[in-house]
């Protein structure tokens, strides 16, 4: 018992310690850059413990091993951010709306959805209806209508019918563009499926439509503000 105690706190057995904690630090990360680069360290670790203190040449090839197959996938995947490319209004929607996600990921999301410009007088939601798309615009202005008179005013750099992603199925309000406008648009069954199969794509762009119904919501606040007592 005692040798085994000693065994686990010699400088050895430190290191046996740290390859698994970094181990276990990597299965924290919800960047997967981020856990594959961990569990490259967790492996380096273990080989310099397998090999200097086990002289385990089993447990050296293991660790190599695994040391491969993750630098080869964080290879893939800087072969694939390198090849993520984007046009100006592209470039401007990821910096505002999908903050923190890889270019690959950026990329595959917007090639779900589909660029449009869009005249006046077109209705991106319908009072009382289930929107069909996810629509952001990005250059453009829009009436917001409650049972046929107008409510508010939307200008480019907004989503129209995120609600329906928070559980409100209908449309509250129709939202009629004003001028041409140039949007971007996705179906909602896509989304449904990009939170089974990409949950990371799904939440980024989740978090750029919460902070744009936040921003909606002081906006709104100071409106009223400005607002005249009646």
């Amino acid at each position: 018992m005692e040798n085994w105690i000693v065994s686990a706190f010699s400088a050895g057995g430190f290191v046996g310690h740290l390859s698994y904690v970094l181990l276990i630090v990597s299965m924290m990360m919800r960047d997967i850059s981020l856990l594959r680069l961990f569990v490259v360290a967790s492996a380096i670790v273990g080989i310099a413990y397998d090999l200097v203190w086990l002289k385990n040449p089993v447990g050296v090839f293991w660790e190599a091993l695994l040391l491969l197959v993750n630098l080869v996938q964080l290879l893939l995947i800087w072969r694939d951010n390198r090849k993520a490319k984007f046009s100006n209004e592209e470039a401007a929607f990821v910096s505002e709306r999908l903050k923190g996600l890889a270019p690959s990921h950026a990329r595959h999301l917007l090639d779900l959805g589909r660029w449009e410009t869009l005249p006046a007088g077109s209705v991106l939601t319908t009072q009382g209806e289930t929107p069909a798309f996810l629509t952001f615009i990005a250059d453009g202005e829009a009436t917001v209508e409650v049972d046929g008179k107008p409510a508010a005013y939307v200008a480019g750099g907004n989503y129209i019918g995120e609600m329906a992603l928070v559980g409100e199925a209908c449309a509250s309000a129709t939202v009629r563009l004003t001028k041409q406008a140039r949007v971007w648009r996705l179906e909602f069954s896509k989304i449904d499926r990009l939170k089974k199969n990409s949950p990371t794509i799904a939440n980024a762009l989740q978090a750029g439509i919460t902070d744009d119904m936040r921003r909606k919501i002081l906006a709104s606040n100071m409106s009223a503000l400005k607002s005249p007592m009646r």
